[in-house]
């Protein structure tokens, strides 16, 4: 028998999660399907024999007094369920072009005094590159925090054109023409800065500043933190939330068609994975937590055309290949010395070289290694691995398109022909540059590259789906 709810999530990633539990704590009656076997899309844990592994959710920015996500947070009491542990320096940074490596602290204050005892000759040209991110952040800050008020527009005209003239005055700077009007062609400089880069974009060219600057500055500001228990911790409490105030999350239920009448949405059709199963629900409101080509298969064919045109002129963002290591000692043992380090290879002399770093793993194995990162989930409090096997994860930038037309059996042989000579440049690294670990302390090690098929369930949780935040975009959305 079909059931008829107030609101229906298609997916049960946290932006479906999150949505569905709003909505259910506003006393709606919501149901979400999802089709995995696990709630929480990118924000999940998973084991590999004894090895707890973070899918991808290492890092929440912000969390002070005025980030826009701490009214939601604490709407869902989520400030007071989850730990949210301090994971302390933003980020250490090391390359050729670098010099010694740096480590970028949390707080203004303290990351101005750091760089500029790095670079003191540019001293005055980074106070003003960090008085534009916070600009940045408090423009945004203000707007969240009274965009349900517009008595407050009118009579505070002139602090509010203040205010938010930073979103106008940078509105359609990119973060290349930012750095190269403060900084020129000392490119040093820049990677310090923006060693994060892969966070958000590849090509510094074509992200909008403010999309840059405004997380950068959260970071700065608020810190970084990891949920104590992984990003698991987050769905599994945003699953509870929404099953308490009488809501339905159903796992291995894959939807497959929107039923519409005329211009609305009035439910949708969901089947198990034998499809042996087929159901039917009644909803005004469908949240869709997944990729628009995905969700236009879903709907009739004379409706797709039209449901898609928005999104025609967005290009693909990047993708992130990952390797989990499961370690016999703990990643400090071998020299790491913060939660989160950057390895720039030699060829990486400038930030917008880190536009070619996508496709590098579209090539069979060379001299070229792709720009990656290491976490070191042991240095804090994480509370995933205790006891040995300890888990250190790399990261960098991919494409789908690296990927896509290969064989099963090609793309597995590319994939471990990759982890060998990642996992190797640590090797070589190990008592000369990084000291990371000796050959054979590795445990286990998993890659998600790219998309991969369906039945790659682990490489679908390090992928993206969504957009890239390039000017196309600003410009679509702001114009």
């Amino acid at each position: 028998m079909a059931r008829h709810f107030d609101a229906i999530a298609i997916g049960s990633g946290l932006g479906g999660l999150t949505a569905a539990a709003l909505y259910a704590r506003s006393g709606r009656r919501v149901l979400v399907l999802e089709r995995s076997d696990i709630c929480g899309g990118a924000a999940t844990v998973y084991r590999h024999g004894p090895l707890a592994i973070e899918a991808s959710l290492h890092e929440i920015d912000g969390l002070d007094e005025d980030d826009p996500k701490l009214p939601i947070l604490r709407s869902l009491r989520l400030d007071r369920d989850l730990t949210f542990v301090d994971v302390g320096d933003l980020y250490e940074v090391r390359g050729q072009e670098i010099g010694e490596p740096f480590a970028l602290p949390c707080g203004v204050e303290q990351a101005l005094r750091a760089i500029t005892a790095r670079f003191p000759h540019r001293a005055a040209e980074l106070a003003e590159y960090f008085r534009r991110l916070v600009a940045a952040r408090d423009a945004i800050a203000l707007a969240a925090r009274h965009r349900e008020d517009p008595g407050f527009w009118l009579l505070h005209v002139p602090e509010t054109v203040r205010r938010l003239w930073p979103l106008l005055r940078e509105g359609r700077a990119t973060v290349s023409e930012v750095l190269d009007e403060l900084f020129g062609a000392e490119e040093a400089i820049k990677l310090a800065l923006a060693a994060n880069l892969s966070y958000f974009h590849d090509d510094p060219a074509k992200m909008p500043f403010l999309r840059f600057a405004i997380p950068q500055a959260s970071y700065l500001l608020g810190g970084g933190h990891y949920i104590r228990g992984g990003s698991q911790a987050l769905s599994d409490r945003l699953v509870e939330l929404i099953r308490q105030s009488n809501g339905v999350v159903e796992t291995k239920r894959e939807v497959d068609t929107l039923i519409i009448d005329e211009d609305r949405v009035l439910g949708v059709a969901h089947h198990d994975h034998g499809r042996t199963d087929v159901s039917v629900e009644y909803a005004p409101v469908v949240f869709g937590n997944a990729a628009p080509q995905h969700l236009a298969q879903m709907l009739p064919e004379a409706c797709r055309h039209a449901f898609l045109a928005p999104y025609r002129s967005r290009h693909p963002s990047i993708s992130l290949w990952t390797i989990a290591l499961g370690l016999s000692r703990p990643p400090a043992d071998f020299g790491v010395r913060h939660y989160s380090t950057f390895i720039l290879p030699p060829w990486v002399r400038t930030l917008g070289a880190m536009r070619d770093a996508g496709a590098i793993l579209g090539e069979e194995p060379g001299t070229r290694l792709p720009p990656y990162s290491f976490v070191d989930y042991h240095r804090i409090d994480d509370a995933l691995n205790p006891t040995p096997p300890y888990l250190g994860t790399l990261c960098g930038i991919d494409r789908l398109s690296n990927w896509t037309s290969l064989s099963a059996e090609t793309k597995q042989k590319r994939k471990t022909r990759w982890m060998d000579r990642l996992i190797g440049d640590l090797d070589r690294r190990a008592g000369r540059d990084l000291g990371w670990m000796p050959r054979g302390r590795c445990a286990y090690r998993l890659q998600g590259c790219g998309r991969e098929s369906a039945g790659d369930r682990d490489a679908r949780r390090h992928s993206r789906g969504g957009f890239a935040m390039d000017q196309n975009s600003y410009r679509m959305r702001h114009a």
